[in-house]
């Protein structure tokens, strides 16, 4: 029962930690994008390449924690 317990508990843990590693850089590209673009009065390309490298980020950091997962096993 206690092995059961701990192991749901590292599975939530892993859940939340790709998740936030995820959601993290894409908004942070987002924001920062949305920040410059208002401060140069560009439009909107800041906000388009600060997205992608966000977006880019996330899935190398998805890619990095399932490898790391997978060593072990």
């Amino acid at each position: 029962m206690g092995n059961n317990k701990l192991k749901i508990l590292q599975n939530l843990a892993l859940v939340s930690q790709i998740g936030l590693s995820m959601a993290i850089p894409i908004l942070g590209g987002v924001y920062l994008g949305k920040f410059l673009d208002d401060k140069l009065n560009t439009g909107f390309i800041f906000l388009a390449i600060f997205s992608v490298l966000g977006i880019i980020t996330s899935f190398i950091s998805l890619f990095k924690i399932t490898t790391k997962g997978t060593k072990g096993k």
